[in-house]
């Protein structure tokens, strides 16, 4: 997948608009990063290529940095195990200093009209139980959140819709999102993330647009219903964009 992405995002980054926001870069992250379904590889290696690009780009608070898993074999790398109690508490733990911002990257299968499915403990986690976890761990700090799951779109409105976050989920909350196959190194909507990241977008706005783009290439390339991902970009933070260094291959 990751090589095909590649020469698709090249023409998604000359057709995509440039827009200028004034304000500083990003500044450096506190992370939840959470692959909560262990049934497939796609959501671990999507979370493991993002922490690898993040910690090549600095972009990350040593230390600070909370990694889950569905997947037994993940214990032995020191990687928690994604039990929706545990990452909820993580979330409500990350307490960034003054200058820093959060990040809460969330991958694995959701659940029409229920939320994220969390298999290890057979529960969903709820917009609303985000937004309580978020409120407590990151208050009014920058708050950059990733809900990449099938129904997820409400997690871009709501309780969650609040003026210091960038919220970016995988699909309206009425239709699936695509890639959770063996076919797929990482599903449709992590590898365009994680290219667009790479590409460096200036601010939020171009990189919304950049994703979106690149995901209804991809679904176009493979015949797929059209997933229609969805976006709050608060106002407070126009350039709230991860710094992200990936290897580009092909």
């Amino acid at each position: 997948m990751i090589r095909w992405v590649g020469r698709l995002i090249a023409l998604v980054l000359l057709l995509a608009p440039s827009v200028n926001a004034a304000g500083p870069a990003a500044p450096r992250f506190r992370a939840v990063l959470v692959a909560g379904d262990g049934s497939l590889e796609v959501w671990d290696r999507g979370i493991e290529k993002l922490r690898a690009g993040l910690v090549a780009a600095n972009a990350l608070v040593p230390g600070h940095v909370a990694q889950f898993s569905a997947r037994g074999d993940r214990a032995a790398e020191g990687i928690g195990r994604a039990e929706l109690d545990a990452v909820v508490l993580a979330i409500e733990s990350l307490k960034p200093a003054k200058g820093e911002a959060c990040l809460v990257y969330l991958t694995m299968h959701g659940t029409l009209d229920q939320g994220l499915y969390f298999q290890v403990s057979d529960r969903h986690l709820t917009p609303a139980m985000l937004d309580a976890a978020l409120t407590e761990g990151c208050g009014d700090a920058p708050t950059f959140v990733v809900a990449s799951g099938c129904y997820s779109g409400g997690f871009a409105a709501g309780p969650m819709a609040r003026r210091n976050r960038v919220i970016l989920a995988a699909a309206r909350a009425d239709l699936p999102s695509f890639g959770c196959h063996t076919d797929f190194d990482v599903t449709v909507f992590d590898g365009c993330m994680l290219f667009v990241l790479s590409s460096a977008p200036a601010n939020v706005v171009t990189l919304n647009a950049r994703l979106g783009s690149c995901v209804e290439a991809m679904e176009m390339r493979h015949r797929m219903p059209q997933s229609h991902p969805q976006a709050w970009l608060g106002s407070a933070v126009p350039r709230l964009v991860p710094r992200l260094l990936v290897p580009r291959q092909g």
